[in-house]
């Protein structure tokens, strides 16, 4: 999944290179899993890090000396190497991605007031329902310290929900998190959330195993590695079901195994008559040929997975003997190569997750903007004569908590005046793209369509009411690609009968936006042109296609 955060990457990498202790029975990081929640993986990290399969690994860290890794621990509060246990915790999503929030439990106490002050320098403090966290804006990160051993980090959203609704208990996963210390690795998903269509979405086949209330899994590395699965349904015909179900799906993945284990073998065949290649197709080829053992090896399980029924449970385990299979995770060369693009996935979505942040803090400060005036800003502040002087992002200043700059502008004079070309500098984090903007860049890519019905004019502030197509169905804010000064008011004039700007910078799969309804959405590039204009236009009458639902 596109684990959504930049900035939670170095720690999660710290919790698997550097993690040692362990914890006491009963453990405040999964007593914090909400049993609405829609899933959960436990790790127990020192273990993982102790076990033979990451023995090369440990090996490599080892020789950077002492001294360099007790420089690496003294840095960060929680040390790296009282790292005991993580939990990643997968909340239901309103839409798009599912939010996701990371408990951390550690085997040493950890100084609370340090660990705010210090890992998150001008931190403050935020309620979610009855509970206190801290809000790193900069950073757009939420923390909340459980007790001195267990603290809970993940995106200022996230945090949120997370917050709001972790009171009320385990429920769904209470043996699921019971059982969770058993292993090395644990995980469970209450597929019972999921909506119908997303199980009508599968094929027929499938949808009876989709069915299950709860899947569990288990994974124990000791010499061999055993995986147990188990799924609990809700009696035990739809056990059946998804005991014929399971026999189906696994006969299909066979299936699909063995096109991909064909596609290998085909780039193991040389391409030329001769039968000698190029020495730049070598790493391909090198990489086919482990990927069709590990195919065959993989064919191999599947072929004598048993699958034992009880009642309305459905369970099976696997053991996978002590190997190359269990062992390529120290292979840390081969490891790096093949997780680079999750990397960058996380990467991307992480900052994505930022910037709709960023739109939806715009958002709220227009809103705001139009509680104090009547109406939102226009596009850009005017001379009495109509001509642009500064943007709608100075305007709004003092609804995302920069009124002291803004009071620093001179308002009737243009944006590259003298005076007001010095505060051009001075660029609020939250006009800067993730990942794309640079240290002293002051252009951004946050801009309006204004003109022509769109949802803002030039020198003249609209009503809410005057949106009569929906706030929902109608973009207040987009992600260009072009960007430009963030005090300089130059928007995007919207002209209905020519082609559209270029939009998105930061994807090219597709761009955020914030909606007038505050809601951020991230739009794929397929949308069409016809969709697109009736979201710009407020009042058209002209709602957008089923490419946008």
């Amino acid at each position: 999944m596109q684990l959504r955060y930049t900035r939670l990457l170095p720690m999660a990498l710290a919790l698997l290179l550097t993690g040692l202790g362990r914890a006491e029975d009963k453990p405040a990081d999964l007593a914090a899993v909400p049993g609405n929640a829609l899933g959960f993986v436990h790790v127990r990290v020192a273990d993982l890090w102790k076990n033979d399969a990451l023995k090369e690994l440990r090996g490599m860290v080892e020789k950077a000396g002492s001294e360099a890794i007790q420089s690496f621990d003294r840095r960060f509060i929680p040390a790296p190497s009282s790292i005991d246990r993580l939990t990643a915790v997968i909340m239901m999503p309103e839409r798009g991605e599912p939010p996701i929030v990371f408990v951390v439990a550690t085997s040493k106490e950890f100084d609370k007031a340090q660990l705010i002050k210090l890992g998150l320098p001008g931190a403050t403090e935020e309620k979610a329902g009855s509970t206190t966290f801290h809000v790193d804006q900069k950073n757009g990160l939420g923390l909340h310290v459980i007790d001195n051993k267990t603290l809970v980090l993940g995106p200022i959203d996230a945090m949120r929900q997370y917050l709001a609704q972790k009171a009320g208990g385990s429920g769904a996963f209470d043996l699921a998190v019971r059982d969770a210390s058993k292993h090395t690795i644990s995980a469970a998903f209450n597929s019972s959330l999921l909506p119908g269509e997303a199980v009508g979405g599968l094929p027929p086949p499938l949808q009876p195993l989709a069915r299950a209330r709860l899947i569990q899994l288990g994974i124990d590395l000791d010499k061999d590695m055993r995986v147990d699965l188990a799924l609990k349904f809700a009696d035990e015909d739809a056990a059946k079901a998804g005991e014929d179900s399971a026999k189906e799906g696994l006969k299909m993945a066979r299936e699909a195994l063995a096109q991909i284990r064909k596609e290998a073998e085909e780039k193991l065949k040389p391409k030329d008559t001769p039968g000698i290649s190029p020495l730049a197709e070598l790493p391909e080829t090198a990489v086919a040929l482990v990927a069709v053992g590990s195919l065959k090896h993989a064919d191999e399980l599947l072929q004598n997975l048993p699958l034992k029924r009880d009642g309305s449970a459905l369970a099976t385990s696997v053991t996978v003997p002590a190997g190359p299979y269990t062992s390529m995770l120290s292979m840390s060369g081969f490891s790096a190569a093949l997780l680079l693009p999750a990397v960058q996935k996380v990467r991307m979505a992480a900052g994505r997750a930022q910037g709709q942040n960023n739109l939806k803090q715009m958002a709220l400060a227009m809103h705001n903007y139009a509680d104090t005036y009547g109406r939102l800003p226009a596009a850009a502040i005017c001379d009495k004569n109509g001509k642009p002087l500064l943007s709608w992002r100075v305007a709004i200043l003092p609804y995302i908590e920069q009124d002291n700059l803004y009071k620093q502008f001179h308002l009737d004079e243009p944006w590259d005046s003298e005076h007001n070309k010095k505060l051009v500098t001075v660029i609020p984090r939250v006009y800067l793209l993730p990942g794309v903007n640079q240290p002293g860049d002051t252009n951004t890519h946050y801009r309006v369509f204004y003109g022509n019905g769109a949802g803002f004019e030039l020198n003249k502030g609209i009503r809410f009411v005057d949106i009569t197509d929906g706030t929902s169905n109608t973009i207040m804010i987009v992600e260009a690609s072009e960007g430009v000064p963030w005090t300089k008011p130059e928007e995007l004039e919207f002209q209905p009968d020519k082609p559209l700007p270029p939009l998105g910078k930061q994807s090219a799969d597709g761009f955020n936006v914030a909606m007038f309804d505050g809601s951020g959405r991230f739009i794929s590039k397929s949308i069409t042109a016809t969709t697109m204009k009736a979201l710009i236009t407020r009042a058209g009458g002209d709602l957008p296609g089923s490419d946008f639902r």
